[in-house]
């Protein structure tokens, strides 16, 4: 019985090749991207799962300010360990950020490196296997390091890693680091990435006073032993450092726990913390994949109700022999089913096609496991729910049909057929016109956030890394790059980004009576001039008054209305021990994405021992038009100045993209999604519109012998799709506007949402949809009439 079915099958794809080969393709392109997203969306979901007690283990979060951060005190992991008994044990862990990149080497070998700093807990809470050394005792000297696989290789080649020594430079200094421990690569389905673990106590010997409460400047991860109430480990949590700093005001400070298994995906409003995931995109994303298929069913829905008006006077016959409609029930779901498997083959070539793609967008190196279970039952039971949601309606269309009143001709024009023809085109150009819609916005957004005033001229400047204290030299070397006309200005600071710098709530000022959190930026007095930064009220550090670099400093509007004070110059603040009046205020600039609101942030000159810790960048202004010029000659100077130091260096406007990465990627998935789907939806349209116009071949060529202007005809055959698509914009309109101003709301500076978008949205699928009617219709009205009545 199946094998009849099956050559039924072959037989009706064979006998209108034209339709079947607009159905294959269509479901092939629907499955490939639904394939493709599902496995980004597979990946996504995996993260830090691999953890031997990933159940158990959860991210303290620490509450203050209405502002929850991903950083807590150095002392809160071990305080909590002895502390608390439903916490087996605690870690506190911390990434360095890139402007604090140490040079490595190995004999003849250095490079810079990214590098993480651990307690000797660590490695106990994170099941990250070892391949050389002791897990337990790794971590126990300052001077010991762990590396991965990879980097062992790097450096060390084919001999063992474990025991061997590098040569660390960080902030101007030189470490002897022993190879305690080799790791196997980290996964990178891990939140934590970082090649090289050094012993926390290793940033102490840099003068960094982290053994202190109120300094925030490490994640603490937490294992518990699985019976615990969330709630109440909370408030034990707030107790315990409560018990530990008696006398410290702790405002609004509260604690929270965040599940190992959420903090890739469930991060990004958390401060002090850069999430590469976020959920949102995972539901977007499947709901994109769940359209594009269905799209692609619909297409597959319309065309073999339109068919199955062709192979009426066969069911009727059939059905008069005695055919039960249970018979032609699995006739159809053969028929559809053989359809779905020949576009599923068709579709797994299209997705090895794509996936590089597809992974040098997301920087990812996701495969296809052909043998893997999970991947075969997912292709199981898609292609089965592709196959019950494409054909169950054509196959129960069919089989109502009555044998008498088949045979008699009367189901030309099948009211419920239509009905249903007209709902899902209108249903496939809505899904089509909302995300061209989104794409619009989005892209809308992310101009704007490429065009909007930051408050500065991120435009022409060439910022180059510290790597060594330059004190000593950098005046010289200052005049060097000024003696070039191509150079406007130079200064030396931390890099302007909220990822690379520090804050502190230790801002005290007479009449204080609350308590915020501020940023700190050290600069110097060149900082504003080559920013281009502007001044509300004062003045910014000058060169020309030596008590600036001791006793000054400047603020921003945001910080002045913390403090409260409507004219706050000559105010004293003392900031870190370290007193000082407010001898400026500097208009609010961004220094972090524009997804969040401007912040308090104090501008500060660095006491003379620290500058080389806090001034890791050189930011050069040139002008206009001498990029190439000027960095050839910026590197000329630093290898006549520094020559055994890498000239790294970035333009400033280059690097700001970096915040809105998952924002970019979001345009260009968007872009793509919406030419797939209207591809998908034409595809389909464009096998509707034929079918139609061969139905239609007589009437046409009667009407042009009487005259008919081929306007006349090609409007009689578009003008029902005109209206449907219409329909489907009126539709689409309210949905994309409530998805997109959702969206809008992830960034406090966005544009507005008017008319354009909407009406740009709508004209587009319109113009596509004409094209590929019209094209059909002007190719029928313009064939020769004979040729059309002789057709009959």
């Amino acid at each position: 019985m199946q094998k009849k079915y099956f050559k039924i099958a072959v037989r009706n794809l064979l006998r209108h090749k034209k339709y079947s080969m607009i159905n294959i393709l269509s479901l092939a392109v629907g499955l490939a991207g639904f394939i493709l997203i599902m496995l980004w969306v597979q990946d996504e979901l995996s993260y830090d799962r691999f953890h031997t007690n990933a159940e158990n283990i959860y991210m303290v979060l620490r509450s203050a300010n209405d502002k929850t951060s991903a950083i807590t005190s150095k002392l809160l992991a071990p305080a909590l360990k002895s502390e608390i008994p439903e916490i087996i044990d605690a870690t506190g862990f911390a990434l360095m950020p890139e402007s604090f990149k140490p040079f490595l080497q190995y004999q003849e070998k250095g490079f810079e490196e990214s590098f993480a700093l651990v307690d000797s807990h660590f490695f106990n809470i994170f099941s990250f296997p070892f391949l050389e050394g002791n897990p337990q005792s790794a971590l126990n000297h300052p001077n010991s390091i762990v590396l991965t696989r990879r980097m062992s290789q790097k450096y060390f080649g084919k001999q063992d890693g474990l025991g061997k020594s590098l040569t660390l430079t960080f902030l101007g200094q030189k470490r002897a680091m022993k190879v305690t421990g080799v790791l196997e690569n980290i996964p990178h389905n891990s939140h934590i990435q970082r090649e090289f673990f050094i012993p926390i106590e290793f940033i102490a010997s840099f003068g960094a006073q982290w053994d202190r409460w109120y300094n925030y400047s490490v994640q603490s991860y937490i294992l518990t032993n699985g019976k615990i109430n969330v709630s109440e480990l909370e408030h034990k949590i707030f107790d315990c450092e409560k018990r530990n700093t008696e006398g410290m005001n702790l405002g609004t400070t509260a604690y929270s726990l965040h599940p190992l298994k959420n903090i890739h995906l469930h991060s990004n409003n958390l401060a002090y913390f850069v999430s590469t995931g976020d959920i949102k995109y995972v539901y977007i994303f499947s709901v994109f994949a769940a359209i594009i298929l269905l799209i692609a069913c619909m297409n597959y829905v319309n065309l073999t109700n339109a068919l199955s008006l062709k192979r009426t006077r066969e069911i009727g016959i059939k059905k008069v022999v005695g055919a039960h409609w249970k018979d032609l029930l699995f006739q159809y779901y053969g028929e559809t089913l053989v359809v779905t498997l020949a576009a599923l083959c068709i579709a797994l070539l299209i997705v090895e096609l794509f996936l590089p793609k597809l992974n040098q967008l997301f920087g990812k190196s996701l495969s296809v496991n052909y043998t893997s279970p999970e991947f075969i039952i997912t292709l199981v039971v898609t292609t089965l729910i592709t196959s019950i949601v494409s054909g169950l309606y054509p196959a129960l269309f069919i089989t109502r049909f009555k044998p008498v009143e088949i045979l008699k001709g009367k189901l030309e024009n099948h009211s419920e057929g239509l009905n249903l023809q007209k709902g899902l085109v209108i249903f496939q150009f809505v899904l089509s016109t909302a995300i061209i819609l989104c794409t619009v916005i989005v892209l809308n957004q992310m101009n704007y956030i490429r065009n909007i005033n930051l408050g500065y001229n991120k435009e022409n400047v060439v910022c180059m890394k510290i790597k060594e204290d330059i004190s000593h030299t950098y005046q010289a070397f200052k005049n060097k790059l000024l003696s070039n006309p191509d150079i406007l200005s130079v200064s030396r600071s931390e890099p302007l980004d909220m990822n690379a710098i520090g804050s502190t709530e230790d801002v005290n000022w007479q009449g204080k009576n609350k308590i915020f959190t501020s940023w700190l930026l050290h600069v110097d007095p060149d900082f504003a001039e080559t920013y281009k930064i502007e001044m509300k009220e004062g003045r910014f550090y000058s060169d020309q008054i030596p008590s600036d670099e001791t006793s000054a400093y400047v603020i921003n509007e945001a910080a002045q209305k913390e403090i409260g004070l409507q004219s706050p110059i000559g105010t004293e603040l003392t900031i870190w021990g370290r007193t000082g009046k407010i001898v400026g205020v500097a208009r609010n600039f961004h220094f972090g994405s524009l997804h969040h609101i401007i912040e308090p942030l104090i501008l500060r000159i660095p006491d003379p021992a620290q500058k080389n810790v806090f001034y890791r960048e050189i930011s050069v202004r040139i002008k206009p038009n001498a990029a190439h010029e000027s960095v050839a000659f910026l590197q000329e100077t630093w290898k006549s100045f520094f020559p055994s130091k890498p000239f790294d260096f970035y333009f400033f406007d280059e690097s700001l993209n970096a915040n809105y990465f998952a924002e970019e990627r979001m345009g260009t998935l968007f872009k793509y999604f919406s030419m797939l789907a209207i591809f998908i939806a034409c595809f389909g349209l464009y096998g509707l519109t034929a079918f139609m116009i061969e139905r239609k071949v007589k009437d046409i060529g009667i009407r042009k012998i009487l005259g008919a202007e081929i306007f006349q005809i090609v409007f009689l055959l578009s003008k029902k799709y005109i209206l449907w698509i219409l329909v489907s914009n009126a539709i689409a309109w309210p949905v994309g506007w409530y998805a997109m101003n959702t969206w809008l709301q992830n960034f406090a500076y966005r544009v507005d949402l008017t008319v354009w978008p909407f009406l740009l949205s709508g004209l587009l699928v319109l113009l596509i949809a004409l094209l590929t009617v019209g094209w059909q219709a002007v190719k029928a009205a313009t064939a020769n009439p004979v040729e059309s009545l002789r057709y009959e």
